[in-house]
């Protein structure tokens, strides 16, 4: 099933990335991690098609299952030969420029999230160090680009009065959400 998702998802007659499949594919690897090795053995497939529109596609997927299906997920990246097939799209003589420039981020991306050639998973650092010995020149990271996990906060919010903050605070108040229904009566009686 997740395998014809994932052809869905990156079907040629898409004029851009479905969204809403995409993050069902998440949902269902989310649930059920068994399908995850499905649809990157799926992903793998497309990524080798020659359309650079379904590489794209492709490419776009498995950044959304790498930012929001955990570690499962990150581990059949690794394991089965999906930064070999990225590695190679860019290695090409005359690789479609959208297709390289995507692979050069998510790599870059990629290699520095999972903290190197010491980490749990070195592969994603072994691509970025071939590409870099291959020549390949990594677009330059924007300032505050978004990072590709989100952090658990460690610190209050400081946007809210403390009173807000801490509901062990004997200061603190919540309000009452108000009502809105008497005044769309007294609107309807003006109306009428």
């Amino acid at each position: 099933m997740t395998g014809s998702l994932a052809d869905r998802a990156t079907s040629i007659m898409l004029i851009g990335p479905d969204w809403a499949m995409n993050m069902e594919i998440c949902d269902i690897c989310n649930r059920d991690p068994g399908q995850a090795k499905d649809v990157v053995k799926g992903l793998k497939k497309r990524l080798r098609h020659k359309n650079p529109k379904v590489q794209l596609l492709a490419l776009t997927l498995l950044e959304t299952m790498v930012k929001n299906c955990g570690d499962i997920v990150h581990t059949h990246v690794a394991e089965k030969d999906i930064l070999h097939e990225m590695v190679k799209i860019v290695r090409k003589k005359q690789p479609d420029i959208h297709v390289k420039e995507k692979v050069l981020v998510l790599i870059d991306t990629w290699q520095e999230a999972f903290g190197g050639p010491q980490a749990r998973h070195p592969q994603y650092f072994a691509a970025y160090q071939e590409l870099l010995h291959a020549g390949a020149v990594f677009p330059q990271r924007p300032e505050r680009s978004a990072p590709v996990f989100t952090p658990l906060q460690t610190q209050p919010l400081t946007s809210y009065p403390p009173s807000l903050r801490n509901p062990g605070n004997p200061d603190y108040q919540q309000e009452a959400p108000e009502s809105s229904v008497g005044s769309d009566i007294l609107t309807l009686r003006c109306v009428m």
